[in-house]
Protein backbone atom coordinates (compact mmCIF):
# COMPACT_ATOMS: atom_id res chain seq x y z
CA UNK A 1 0.00 0.00 0.00
CA UNK A 2 1.33 3.61 -0.60
CA UNK A 3 1.72 6.16 1.87
CA UNK A 4 1.41 9.47 0.44
CA UNK A 5 -2.32 11.08 1.15
CA UNK A 6 -4.61 11.85 -1.85
CA UNK A 7 -6.45 14.77 -1.67
CA UNK A 8 -8.45 14.82 -5.02
CA UNK A 9 -10.91 12.07 -5.96
CA UNK A 10 -13.01 11.77 -8.77
CA UNK A 11 -16.15 8.92 -9.08
CA UNK A 12 -17.63 8.17 -12.23
CA UNK A 13 -21.01 5.96 -12.31
CA UNK A 14 -22.24 4.96 -15.30
CA UNK A 15 -26.27 4.07 -14.74
CA UNK A 16 -26.38 -0.02 -16.27
CA UNK A 17 -22.92 0.04 -17.09
CA UNK A 18 -22.39 -4.01 -17.20
CA UNK A 19 -19.13 -6.01 -17.63
CA UNK A 20 -19.03 -6.37 -21.47
CA UNK A 21 -19.60 -2.40 -22.36
CA UNK A 22 -16.01 -1.88 -22.53
CA UNK A 23 -13.21 -2.24 -25.23
CA UNK A 24 -10.67 -4.35 -22.10
CA UNK A 25 -13.86 -7.07 -22.08
CA UNK A 26 -15.59 -6.59 -25.20
CA UNK A 27 -14.36 -6.67 -29.20
CA UNK A 28 -17.11 -5.26 -30.46
CA UNK A 29 -16.29 -1.88 -28.96
CA UNK A 30 -14.46 0.99 -30.10
CA UNK A 31 -13.74 3.73 -27.75
CA UNK A 32 -9.82 4.57 -29.00
CA UNK A 33 -9.85 8.09 -27.47
CA UNK A 34 -11.21 6.53 -24.04
CA UNK A 35 -8.62 3.40 -24.15
CA UNK A 36 -5.60 6.04 -24.83
CA UNK A 37 -6.85 8.11 -21.61
CA UNK A 38 -7.45 5.09 -19.61
CA UNK A 39 -4.51 2.89 -20.77
CA UNK A 40 -2.87 2.92 -17.35
CA UNK A 41 -6.17 2.61 -15.22
CA UNK A 42 -6.42 -1.03 -13.65
CA UNK A 43 -9.61 -3.13 -14.33
CA UNK A 44 -11.14 -5.31 -11.45
CA UNK A 45 -12.46 -8.47 -13.56
CA UNK A 46 -14.25 -9.89 -10.73
CA UNK A 47 -16.19 -6.75 -9.05
CA UNK A 48 -19.77 -7.25 -8.25
CA UNK A 49 -22.57 -4.43 -6.98
CA UNK A 50 -24.51 -5.02 -3.34
CA UNK A 51 -28.15 -3.91 -5.17
CA UNK A 52 -29.43 -3.92 -8.80
CA UNK A 53 -30.61 -0.99 -8.40
CA UNK A 54 -29.57 2.54 -8.23
CA UNK A 55 -30.37 4.09 -5.00
CA UNK A 56 -29.52 1.00 -3.29
CA UNK A 57 -26.45 0.46 -5.20
CA UNK A 58 -25.24 4.05 -4.81
CA UNK A 59 -25.74 3.94 -0.84
CA UNK A 60 -23.61 1.33 -0.59
CA UNK A 61 -21.05 2.58 -2.39
CA UNK A 62 -21.04 5.72 -0.10
CA UNK A 63 -21.36 4.15 3.04
CA UNK A 64 -19.42 0.64 2.49
CA UNK A 65 -22.77 -1.15 3.67
CA UNK A 66 -24.82 -3.80 2.08
CA UNK A 67 -28.22 -2.80 1.51
CA UNK A 68 -29.95 -5.03 4.94
CA UNK A 69 -27.07 -2.95 7.26
CA UNK A 70 -28.59 0.96 5.34
CA UNK A 71 -31.71 0.07 5.07
CA UNK A 72 -32.11 1.14 1.66
CA UNK A 73 -33.15 -2.18 0.70
CA UNK A 74 -34.65 -1.94 -3.02
CA UNK A 75 -35.12 1.13 -5.39
CA UNK A 76 -38.55 2.19 -3.96
CA UNK A 77 -37.06 2.33 0.02
CA UNK A 78 -37.40 6.07 1.03
CA UNK A 79 -34.83 6.83 3.04
CA UNK A 80 -31.20 5.58 5.22
CA UNK A 81 -31.21 3.87 8.48
CA UNK A 82 -30.28 6.81 10.54
CA UNK A 83 -26.59 8.10 11.84
CA UNK A 84 -24.43 6.37 8.72
CA UNK A 85 -21.57 8.58 7.58
CA UNK A 86 -21.31 8.87 3.90
CA UNK A 87 -18.48 10.01 1.81
CA UNK A 88 -20.19 13.54 0.86
CA UNK A 89 -20.43 14.66 4.43
CA UNK A 90 -17.20 12.62 5.71
CA UNK A 91 -15.16 14.72 2.50
CA UNK A 92 -17.21 18.05 3.53
CA UNK A 93 -16.24 17.69 7.00
CA UNK A 94 -12.68 17.28 5.99
CA UNK A 95 -12.48 20.65 4.09
CA UNK A 96 -12.85 19.78 0.38
CA UNK A 97 -14.44 20.77 -2.38
CA UNK A 98 -17.85 18.74 -2.94
CA UNK A 99 -18.72 18.53 -6.75
CA UNK A 100 -21.81 16.19 -7.40
CA UNK A 101 -23.42 16.08 -10.40
CA UNK A 102 -25.90 13.83 -12.40
CA UNK A 103 -27.71 13.49 -15.09
CA UNK A 104 -30.61 12.43 -13.30
CA UNK A 105 -30.08 13.71 -9.72
CA UNK A 106 -33.78 13.38 -8.35
CA UNK A 107 -33.62 9.31 -8.24
CA UNK A 108 -31.07 10.51 -5.03
CA UNK A 109 -34.58 12.20 -3.26
CA UNK A 110 -34.34 11.80 0.55
CA UNK A 111 -31.50 9.84 0.57
CA UNK A 112 -28.80 11.66 3.32
CA UNK A 113 -26.56 12.50 0.17
CA UNK A 114 -29.19 14.33 -1.92
CA UNK A 115 -28.04 18.11 -0.56
CA UNK A 116 -24.66 17.42 -2.36
CA UNK A 117 -25.58 16.31 -5.88
CA UNK A 118 -27.63 18.84 -8.67
CA UNK A 119 -28.08 18.79 -12.16
CA UNK A 120 -24.98 17.96 -14.71
CA UNK A 121 -25.53 21.20 -16.68
CA UNK A 122 -27.69 23.30 -14.17
CA UNK A 123 -28.70 25.35 -17.36
CA UNK A 124 -30.17 22.61 -19.31
CA UNK A 125 -34.05 21.14 -19.10
CA UNK A 126 -32.94 18.19 -20.27
CA UNK A 127 -29.53 16.72 -18.85
CA UNK A 128 -28.32 15.08 -21.65
CA UNK A 129 -28.31 17.80 -23.92
CA UNK A 130 -26.82 19.74 -21.33
CA UNK A 131 -23.14 21.08 -21.79
CA UNK A 132 -19.84 19.56 -20.03
CA UNK A 133 -18.47 23.25 -20.00
CA UNK A 134 -19.78 24.16 -16.07
CA UNK A 135 -19.18 21.36 -14.70
CA UNK A 136 -15.20 21.23 -15.77
CA UNK A 137 -15.26 24.90 -14.64
CA UNK A 138 -15.93 23.28 -11.01
CA UNK A 139 -13.62 20.37 -10.94
CA UNK A 140 -10.82 23.17 -12.20
CA UNK A 141 -10.19 24.61 -8.68
CA UNK A 142 -6.82 25.80 -7.68
CA UNK A 143 -4.20 22.93 -6.98
CA UNK A 144 -3.92 23.00 -3.57
CA UNK A 145 -7.66 23.25 -2.98
CA UNK A 146 -9.05 19.15 -1.91
CA UNK A 147 -11.60 17.85 -4.04
CA UNK A 148 -14.05 15.39 -3.64
CA UNK A 149 -16.06 14.87 -6.72
CA UNK A 150 -19.04 12.56 -8.20
CA UNK A 151 -20.48 12.26 -11.75
CA UNK A 152 -23.18 10.26 -12.61
CA UNK A 153 -24.40 9.40 -16.03
CA UNK A 154 -27.56 8.43 -17.08
CA UNK A 155 -28.05 8.24 -20.57
CA UNK A 156 -27.29 4.23 -20.59
CA UNK A 157 -30.64 3.63 -18.46
CA UNK A 158 -33.70 2.69 -20.16
CA UNK A 159 -34.26 3.75 -23.72
CA UNK A 160 -30.33 4.23 -24.54
CA UNK A 161 -31.16 7.48 -26.00
CA UNK A 162 -33.56 6.12 -28.66
CA UNK A 163 -36.28 8.23 -27.40
CA UNK A 164 -38.06 10.51 -30.64
CA UNK A 165 -36.24 8.09 -32.96
CA UNK A 166 -38.89 7.04 -35.49
CA UNK A 167 -39.41 3.59 -35.72
CA UNK A 168 -37.42 2.66 -32.80
CA UNK A 169 -38.04 -0.59 -31.55
CA UNK A 170 -38.69 -1.86 -27.98
CA UNK A 171 -35.92 -3.62 -26.09
CA UNK A 172 -38.27 -6.06 -24.56
CA UNK A 173 -39.87 -7.10 -27.59
CA UNK A 174 -36.43 -7.51 -29.39
CA UNK A 175 -35.13 -9.75 -26.47
CA UNK A 176 -38.67 -11.70 -26.33
CA UNK A 177 -37.80 -12.20 -30.04
CA UNK A 178 -34.76 -13.88 -29.79
CA UNK A 179 -33.21 -10.76 -31.37
CA UNK A 180 -30.56 -10.13 -28.26
CA UNK A 181 -27.65 -9.36 -30.41
CA UNK A 182 -29.46 -6.57 -32.46
CA UNK A 183 -30.78 -5.16 -28.74
CA UNK A 184 -27.09 -5.05 -27.22
CA UNK A 185 -26.13 -3.46 -29.84
CA UNK A 186 -28.29 -0.01 -29.18
CA UNK A 187 -26.97 -0.72 -25.42
CA UNK A 188 -23.70 -0.72 -26.37
CA UNK A 189 -24.23 2.72 -28.20
CA UNK A 190 -25.48 4.42 -25.76
CA UNK A 191 -22.03 3.16 -23.70
CA UNK A 192 -20.15 4.42 -26.46
CA UNK A 193 -21.39 7.92 -26.41
CA UNK A 194 -20.61 8.07 -22.53
CA UNK A 195 -17.14 6.56 -22.67
CA UNK A 196 -15.86 7.92 -25.84
CA UNK A 197 -17.28 11.62 -25.85
CA UNK A 198 -18.24 12.92 -22.51
CA UNK A 199 -15.69 10.91 -20.20
CA UNK A 200 -12.82 11.90 -22.80
CA UNK A 201 -13.99 15.62 -22.70
CA UNK A 202 -13.60 15.23 -18.48
CA UNK A 203 -10.73 13.35 -18.17
CA UNK A 204 -8.40 14.87 -20.30
CA UNK A 205 -9.20 18.24 -18.17
CA UNK A 206 -7.63 16.28 -15.23
CA UNK A 207 -3.71 16.15 -14.17
CA UNK A 208 -4.22 12.72 -13.24
CA UNK A 209 -1.12 12.07 -11.94
CA UNK A 210 -3.09 14.91 -8.49
CA UNK A 211 -6.25 12.38 -9.22
CA UNK A 212 -7.82 8.97 -7.62
CA UNK A 213 -10.07 8.27 -10.65
CA UNK A 214 -12.34 5.31 -10.08
CA UNK A 215 -15.03 4.63 -12.99
CA UNK A 216 -17.93 2.13 -12.23
CA UNK A 217 -21.26 0.85 -12.74
CA UNK A 218 -24.11 0.93 -10.46
CA UNK A 219 -25.65 -1.91 -11.60
CA UNK A 220 -25.50 -3.45 -15.17
CA UNK A 221 -28.68 -4.32 -17.84
CA UNK A 222 -29.57 -7.92 -18.12
CA UNK A 223 -30.64 -7.69 -21.89
CA UNK A 224 -30.97 -11.90 -21.86
CA UNK A 225 -33.64 -14.55 -22.06
CA UNK A 226 -34.01 -14.63 -17.81
CA UNK A 227 -33.97 -10.43 -17.51
CA UNK A 228 -34.55 -7.50 -20.17
CA UNK A 229 -33.65 -4.67 -17.54
CA UNK A 230 -32.16 -4.46 -14.15
CA UNK A 231 -34.16 -4.00 -11.09
CA UNK A 232 -36.54 -7.63 -11.59
CA UNK A 233 -33.49 -10.51 -10.14
CA UNK A 234 -30.30 -10.74 -8.88
CA UNK A 235 -29.23 -11.86 -13.00
CA UNK A 236 -24.80 -12.45 -13.00
CA UNK A 237 -25.61 -9.33 -16.03
CA UNK A 238 -26.55 -6.94 -13.86
CA UNK A 239 -24.29 -7.56 -11.11
CA UNK A 240 -21.10 -7.87 -12.24
CA UNK A 241 -19.79 -4.67 -13.68
CA UNK A 242 -16.73 -2.63 -14.75
CA UNK A 243 -14.45 -0.83 -11.99
CA UNK A 244 -11.23 1.10 -13.41
CA UNK A 245 -9.28 2.39 -10.74
CA UNK A 246 -6.29 5.06 -11.04
CA UNK A 247 -4.94 5.61 -7.96
CA UNK A 248 -1.73 8.72 -7.92
CA UNK A 249 1.97 7.06 -7.60
CA UNK A 250 0.69 3.63 -8.11
CA UNK A 251 1.83 1.91 -11.08
CA UNK A 252 0.53 -1.48 -12.30
CA UNK A 253 -2.48 -1.60 -9.64
CA UNK A 254 -3.48 -5.08 -9.57
CA UNK A 255 -7.25 -5.53 -9.00
CA UNK A 256 -7.16 -9.43 -9.71
CA UNK A 257 -5.09 -9.79 -6.12
CA UNK A 258 -3.56 -13.42 -6.00
CA UNK A 259 -4.91 -17.21 -7.53
CA UNK A 260 -7.54 -17.32 -6.91
CA UNK A 261 -8.64 -14.46 -7.18
CA UNK A 262 -11.13 -13.60 -4.43
CA UNK A 263 -14.04 -11.21 -5.79
CA UNK A 264 -14.55 -7.22 -4.55
CA UNK A 265 -17.26 -5.70 -4.05
CA UNK A 266 -18.46 -1.94 -4.35
CA UNK A 267 -18.65 -1.60 -0.79
CA UNK A 268 -15.21 -1.89 -0.65
CA UNK A 269 -14.56 1.57 -1.96
CA UNK A 270 -15.44 3.39 1.09
CA UNK A 271 -12.12 2.25 3.12
CA UNK A 272 -10.38 2.51 -0.13
CA UNK A 273 -11.27 6.20 -0.51
CA UNK A 274 -11.08 7.16 3.02
CA UNK A 275 -7.63 5.30 3.70
CA UNK A 276 -6.38 6.81 0.74
CA UNK A 277 -7.37 10.51 1.99
CA UNK A 278 -5.93 9.85 5.31
CA UNK A 279 -9.56 10.20 7.04
CA UNK A 280 -10.01 8.65 9.79
CA UNK A 281 -13.69 6.92 10.32
CA UNK A 282 -15.18 4.52 12.57
CA UNK A 283 -16.08 2.14 9.85
CA UNK A 284 -17.15 -1.46 10.62
CA UNK A 285 -18.39 -2.98 7.26
CA UNK A 286 -17.51 -5.59 5.18
CA UNK A 287 -15.59 -3.46 2.76
CA UNK A 288 -11.91 -4.06 2.42
CA UNK A 289 -9.33 -1.77 1.14
CA UNK A 290 -8.60 -2.60 -2.43
CA UNK A 291 -4.83 -1.15 -1.62
CA UNK A 292 -4.29 -3.81 1.05
CA UNK A 293 -5.18 -7.34 -0.59
CA UNK A 294 -3.83 -9.25 2.67
CA UNK A 295 -6.88 -8.22 4.25
CA UNK A 296 -8.94 -9.78 1.91
CA UNK A 297 -10.17 -13.48 1.97
CA UNK A 298 -8.76 -15.76 -0.82
CA UNK A 299 -12.23 -17.75 -0.03
CA UNK A 300 -14.36 -14.37 0.33
CA UNK A 301 -18.52 -14.42 -1.41
CA UNK A 302 -20.00 -11.25 -1.67
CA UNK A 303 -23.47 -9.77 -1.40
CA UNK A 304 -26.31 -8.88 -3.85
CA UNK A 305 -29.44 -7.96 -2.37
CA UNK A 306 -33.10 -7.22 -4.17
CA UNK A 307 -36.34 -6.77 -2.05
CA UNK A 308 -39.05 -5.44 -4.46
CA UNK A 309 -41.90 -5.43 -1.91
CA UNK A 310 -42.54 -2.18 -2.80
CA UNK A 311 -41.81 -2.05 -6.61
CA UNK A 312 -38.66 -1.28 -8.42
CA UNK A 313 -40.17 2.59 -9.72
CA UNK A 314 -39.16 5.77 -7.81
CA UNK A 315 -39.23 8.31 -10.38
CA UNK A 316 -42.73 9.32 -10.10
CA UNK A 317 -44.12 12.59 -9.94
CA UNK A 318 -45.55 11.78 -6.60
CA UNK A 319 -42.25 11.04 -5.35
CA UNK A 320 -40.15 13.88 -6.63
CA UNK A 321 -42.10 16.44 -5.63
CA UNK A 322 -43.22 15.49 -2.15
CA UNK A 323 -41.74 17.26 0.46
CA UNK A 324 -39.32 15.98 3.06
CA UNK A 325 -41.25 15.80 6.06
CA UNK A 326 -43.65 13.95 4.64
CA UNK A 327 -41.29 10.82 4.14
CA UNK A 328 -42.01 9.20 7.80
CA UNK A 329 -40.01 6.66 7.74
CA UNK A 330 -38.13 3.95 4.92
CA UNK A 331 -41.94 2.64 3.57
CA UNK A 332 -44.61 5.36 4.86
CA UNK A 333 -45.51 8.81 3.83
CA UNK A 334 -47.65 11.00 6.75
CA UNK A 335 -47.38 7.70 9.20
CA UNK A 336 -48.81 5.73 6.02
CA UNK A 337 -47.16 2.58 4.51
CA UNK A 338 -46.68 3.27 0.75
CA UNK A 339 -48.35 0.60 -1.77
CA UNK A 340 -46.85 -2.70 -2.05
CA UNK A 341 -45.94 -4.82 -5.26
CA UNK A 342 -48.08 -8.00 -5.66
CA UNK A 343 -45.31 -9.41 -7.56
CA UNK A 344 -42.49 -8.06 -5.10
CA UNK A 345 -39.53 -10.73 -3.94
CA UNK A 346 -36.94 -11.09 -2.07
CA UNK A 347 -33.96 -12.35 -3.14
CA UNK A 348 -30.34 -12.70 -2.30
CA UNK A 349 -27.24 -13.89 -3.68
CA UNK A 350 -23.60 -15.26 -3.47
CA UNK A 351 -20.65 -14.85 -5.52
CA UNK A 352 -17.14 -16.25 -5.45
CA UNK A 353 -16.25 -13.94 -9.12
CA UNK A 354 -16.69 -17.50 -10.77
CA UNK A 355 -19.94 -18.82 -9.96
CA UNK A 356 -23.18 -16.95 -8.62
CA UNK A 357 -25.87 -19.12 -6.39
CA UNK A 358 -29.26 -16.89 -6.26
CA UNK A 359 -32.07 -18.10 -3.54
CA UNK A 360 -36.04 -16.60 -2.99
CA UNK A 361 -35.60 -15.66 0.86
CA UNK A 362 -39.32 -16.91 1.27
CA UNK A 363 -39.34 -19.60 -0.88
CA UNK A 364 -36.22 -21.22 -0.58
CA UNK A 365 -35.74 -21.82 -4.46
CA UNK A 366 -32.38 -21.26 -5.80
CA UNK A 367 -30.00 -21.34 -8.99
CA UNK A 368 -26.57 -21.90 -9.60
CA UNK A 369 -24.97 -20.35 -12.58
CA UNK A 370 -21.24 -19.25 -13.94
CA UNK A 371 -20.87 -15.86 -14.31
CA UNK A 372 -19.40 -15.15 -17.60
CA UNK A 373 -21.01 -17.98 -19.31
CA UNK A 374 -24.58 -17.59 -17.54
CA UNK A 375 -24.51 -21.15 -17.45
CA UNK A 376 -27.13 -22.98 -15.23
CA UNK A 377 -25.39 -25.33 -13.47
CA UNK A 378 -26.14 -28.10 -10.79
CA UNK A 379 -25.65 -26.66 -6.95
CA UNK A 380 -24.07 -29.72 -4.34
CA UNK A 381 -24.30 -28.09 -1.30
CA UNK A 382 -26.69 -24.90 -1.29
CA UNK A 383 -25.99 -25.19 2.56
CA UNK A 384 -23.10 -23.87 2.01
CA UNK A 385 -24.52 -20.61 0.63
CA UNK A 386 -27.22 -20.58 3.38
CA UNK A 387 -24.36 -20.99 5.81
CA UNK A 388 -22.42 -18.09 4.77
CA UNK A 389 -25.17 -15.92 3.92
CA UNK A 390 -26.54 -16.74 7.90
CA UNK A 391 -22.63 -15.39 8.86
CA UNK A 392 -23.14 -12.41 7.08
CA UNK A 393 -26.25 -11.56 8.93
CA UNK A 394 -25.25 -12.21 12.16
CA UNK A 395 -21.70 -10.79 12.19
CA UNK A 396 -22.89 -7.56 11.05
CA UNK A 397 -21.56 -4.98 13.26
CA UNK A 398 -24.32 -2.40 12.13
CA UNK A 399 -27.21 -4.77 13.39
CA UNK A 400 -28.47 -2.51 15.85
CA UNK A 401 -29.67 -0.40 12.60
CA UNK A 402 -31.80 -3.09 11.94
CA UNK A 403 -34.05 -1.82 14.58
CA UNK A 404 -35.25 1.39 13.15
CA UNK A 405 -38.28 1.12 11.36
CA UNK A 406 -38.50 -2.66 10.33
CA UNK A 407 -40.93 -3.23 8.38
CA UNK A 408 -43.58 -6.50 9.53
CA UNK A 409 -42.15 -8.23 6.40
CA UNK A 410 -38.26 -7.69 7.63
CA UNK A 411 -39.09 -8.89 11.38
CA UNK A 412 -41.12 -11.51 10.48
CA UNK A 413 -37.64 -12.80 7.86
CA UNK A 414 -35.20 -11.84 10.45
CA UNK A 415 -36.84 -13.42 13.10
CA UNK A 416 -36.72 -16.69 11.08
CA UNK A 417 -33.44 -16.31 10.53
CA UNK A 418 -32.82 -15.88 14.42
CA UNK A 419 -34.89 -18.97 14.55
CA UNK A 420 -33.60 -21.24 12.43
CA UNK A 421 -29.65 -20.55 13.80
CA UNK A 422 -31.25 -21.25 17.56
CA UNK A 423 -30.97 -17.68 18.75
CA UNK A 424 -34.41 -17.54 19.44
CA UNK A 425 -36.68 -19.88 20.19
Amino acid sequence: MQNNVVNKFLLISIDCWRFDALSRTNPLFNTPKFDLLTQDFSLAEKFFVPAPATRPSHTSYFTGLYPFEHGVYGQTYLKMFEGIPNLFQIFNDAGYHITGRSERPDVFRFLDFEPFITSLDPKAEAQHLGSLEDLVQQINQPSDVPQFCFLHFWYTHGGYGMSGIPGAPSLKSLVDRGRIDEALRFYYAAATHILEFKLVEILKQLQLSDWAVFIFGDHGEGICEEITDHGGTLNQNVLHVPLLAHIPGVTNLDLSFESPNPPISAIDLFPTITNLAGIDVDYHGYGRDLLSPSEIDKNRLVLSELDSLYGVGFLSRDNLEMPHHRVTSRTTVDNVEIGKYSDGVRLWSLTDGEYLYREDEQTGEFVYRHVLSGEDLVCEDPDRFRDAYDEILMNSNYQHLLTQESTDEETEILEGRLRDLGYVE
